[in-house]
C-alpha cells in the first residue's frame, strides 16, 4: 500500500508541475518517468505470464487498448534492447499518460478509483442527509486525446474494411474516410464486457473494505515510519490507528481527475458529491457552522469518520485490517447501528451486472456458443 501511494504522489506532482494542463489530464504527457533501472522490457513480459496475472487484473476485465499498448511497448522495448553489442538502445524514459497505461501500478490504483466512486455514488443516493443542487452540474469533460508517438496504430478489422469499401464505392469522400480512420483507435477504449454494481445494493463485506483502501491509498499522502522520520523527512507522522489517517479532499480529487473518473456524477458534479460528503462526515460540523473563527481544516478528515458516513463502519477497528490479509479469514466488521446502511434494509452483494452481445462483439462474432 505504501507503494500504491508513492505512485499517487507521483501523479499528483506532475499535475503540480503543471496546474493549468491538469484538469485536462495533458500534464501526464509533459511529464516523463526515468527510473533508475533498465528492466522495462522483463517488467512488461511479466504482465503476460499467467502465472502473476489476478483475476481481477486478467486482460479480459481491460479494454483492448490497454493490451495493445502494453503489447507494442514490450515488443518496442525488446527490439530495442536485442540489437547488437554497442548498438542498444535505452526503453526510457516513459511518458507519464503511457506509463499510466502499461504499467499495472497505475491501472490498479484506476480501478481502486472506479470501486471508490462507486461507494461515494451509493451513499450519496441512500446515505447522504443533504442534496446537491441540480444545477451544479459537472464541468469536467475527460479528454480522449491519442498519442502521437504510438510505434503501431491496433483497430478492428471489420471497421477497417468497412470504411474501405465505403471509400471506393463512394458512399463517403476522402475527407470523411480521414475523419473515420482516425476515430477508429478510440473504438478499443471500450470495454468489451460492460460491468457496474447491482442497483440499490449494499457492497459485500470485502468491498467494503475495498473502498476503505481505495480512499486510503488515493486520498493520503505516503507516511514516514517513524515520527523522526517524518519530522525530518517532511511527511506524514506514522498513526497508532487506521481511522486517524487523514484523507485529502483535494488530493482524493486530483487523483480521481488524472484517472479521468470524475464524469460520473450523472447531472451532479461529482466533486460536489464529495464536498459534501466531507461536511457531513465532521461529528463538529453543526456545532462550528456558525462559529466565524472555527479554524476547522475542511480539506483533511480523519478516514475512521469517512468510512463510518460511508460504509458504516464503527470507529476504532484496526484489528479488522490486521485479520483481513490473514488466508481463509473474512471478518466482518462491525457497523454502526444507527448509520444509514442498517436502516435502510438494502441487500449486501458481492455481485455485478455484466453486458455483453456476442451479436455486435467484434471477438465473438460467428462463433458457436457452448455451455
Amino acid at each position: 500500500l505504501s507503494t500504491e501511494r508513492c505512485f499517487v504522489e507521483v501523479l499528483l506532482r506532475a499535475s503540480d508541475q503543471y496546474p493549468s494542463e491538469s484538469s485536462s489530464g495533458s500534464s501526464t504527457q509533459t511529464t516523463l518517468l526515468y527510473p533508475g533501472h533498465e528492466y522495462t522490457t522483463d517488467l512488461l513480459m511479466r504482465q503476460f505470464d499467467q502465472k502473476t496475472i489476478t483475476q481481477d487484473g486478467h486482460w479480459v476485465r481491460m479494454a483492448p487498448s490497454t493490451f495493445f499498448e502494453t503489447a507494442s511497448h514490450y515488443l518496442t522495448s525488446a527490439h530495442r534492447r536485442a540489437l547488437p553489442q554497442g548498438q542498444k538502445l535505452l526503453t526510457i524514459p516513459t511518458p507519464l499518460d503511457k506509463e499510466m497505461i502499461v504499467n499495472p501500478n497505475f491501472r490498479t490504483l484506476k480501478r481502486r478509483g472506479e470501486h471508490l466512486v462507486n461507494a461515494i455514488l451509493l451513499w450519496y443516493e441512500f446515505g447522504a442527509e443533504n442534496r446537491v443542487p441540480a444545477e451544479n452540474r459537472s464541468m469536467f469533460t475527460p479528454t480522449n486525446k491519442r498519442r502521437k508517438d504510438s510505434i503501431f496504430t491496433t483497430v478492428y478489422s471489420d471497421d477497417l474494411n468497412t470504411i474501405l469499401q465505403d471509400l471506393r464505392s463512394g458512399k463517403i469522400d476522402p475527407v470523411s474516410a480521414a475523419d473515420q480512420i482516425e476515430a477508429l483507435e478510440s473504438r478499443l477504449d471500450e470495454n468489451l464486457i460492460a460491468r457496474r454494481p447491482i442497483p440499490s445494493t449494499l457492497p459485500s463485506h470485502k468491498n467494503v473494505y475495498l473502498g476503505i483502501l481505495a480512499m486510503t491509498v488515493l486520498g493520503s499522502a505516503p507516511a514516514a515510519v517513524t515520527l523522526s522520520d517524518a519530522n525530518i523527512m517532511n511527511m506524514a507522522a506514522p498513526v497508532e490507528s487506521t481511522d486517524e489517517i487523514l484523507i485529502s479532499k483535494s488530493r482524493l480529487i486530483s487523483a480521481l481527475r488524472q484517472f479521468g473518473l470524475l464524469s460520473g456524477g450523472g447531472s451532479v458534479h461529482l466533486e460536489d458529491i464529495i464536498a459534501l460528503l466531507w461536511d457531513e462526515s465532521r461529528l463538529d460540523s453543526k456545532s462550528k457552522e456558525d462559529d466565524l473563527e472555527s479554524s476547522i481544516d475542511n480539506d483533511l478528515i480523519e478516514l475512521g469518520l469517512l468510512k463510518l458516513s460511508m460504509f458504516g463502519v464503527a470507529l476504532n477497528q484496526p484489528s479488522w485490517f490486521s485479520k483481513y490479509c490473514v488466508p481463509c479469514i473474512q471478518p466482518k466488521p462491525d457497523y454502526d447501528e444507527n448509520s444509514w446502511v442498517t436502516t435502510c434494509k438494502l441487500k449486501r452483494t458481492n455481485g455485478e451486472l455484466q453486458k455483453h452481445d456476442p451479436k455486435t462483439c467484434l471477438l465473438c462474432q460467428g462463433v458457436v456458443s457452448s455451455p
